[in-house]
């Protein structure tokens, strides 16, 4: 979700906040279940070949971003498109497109973008991108609770995992970057574009819940618990970090 929860935040939903039972409510009629499958944690907005100052500078720029964020881009004036991953650097580097998002320092070094695209924009998009476990229901019920039990400690323990490893690889790839490649220039939206993509995600958000009574069920329960629980970010992680580097 854009503008969404952090990874914590969501897993605390997944678990504890009915995320999980509204999974179920949506899988089920597919004979599905769905689990958490690990979490990439905080994506980067992407890489971009021009600085972007204003909104101005989004109209008609060509960008790889898929999803809701593409939807987001487009009402706001870019345009943007979806590329196999194979085809990408080429595309960058053939001015296709002008612009792209992947991943963040975890996967995106290996890829190459910071030799054609020197601006690499913080995230806003994808706080807490979570990939999935699909397991067949019927298959899921004729097997004893004990090693249902195993199975979700497993995919737990899988998915939290992932989530340490992106951390880690993030942290490890950023460092290098700095080293080898001082001349990446780190930049945040400017707030009129945050504003203008805001804006856009919060009419989206509203034209998703007409269409769906589901959706708005979903938008609903995330935005209570996040509510909840990002008072608590704002006072514990959020308050650390403030103060620590502020002295």
């Amino acid at each position: 979700m854009p503008f969404g929860m952090t990874a914590p935040e969501q897993y605390g939903w997944f678990y504890q906040g009915g995320g999980m039972e509204l999974m179920d409510k949506l899988y089920s009629k597919y004979n599905m279940l769905s689990f958490p499958g690990g979490n990439t944690g905080n994506q980067m907005g992407g890489w971009f070949k021009k600085e972007i100052n204003s909104i101005a500078d989004l109209q008609g720029l060509k960008m790889r971003i898929p999803g809701f964020a593409g939807e987001i881009f487009a009402k706001v004036g870019a345009k943007p498109t979806n590329i196999p991953a194979g085809e990408l650097y080429t595309a960058l580097e053939r001015n296709t497109i002008d612009a792209l998002e992947w991943v963040g320092p975890s996967l995106d070094l290996r890829m190459g973008f910071h030799k054609i695209a020197p601006y690499y924009y913080t995230g806003w998009h994808e706080p807490a991108t979570e990939l999935q476990f699909l397991v067949n229901k019927k298959s899921w019920n004729k097997l004893p609770a004990d090693l249902q039990e195993i199975l979700r400690v497993a995919m737990r323990t899988a998915a939290y995992d992932m989530y340490i490893h992106s951390y880690h690889a993030s942290s490890e790839n950023w460092a290098q970057i700095e080293k080898d490649y001082p001349n990446i220039k780190v930049k945040t939206f400017p707030k009129s574009v945050m504003s203008a993509m805001k804006k856009a995600n919060a009419e989206l958000l509203v034209e998703a819940a007409a269409k769906s009574a589901f959706a708005k069920e979903v938008q609903d329960s995330q935005a209570a618990y996040m509510k909840k629980a990002r008072a608590w970010t704002n006072i514990s992680d959020k308050a650390y970090l403030n103060s620590v580097t502020s002295q």
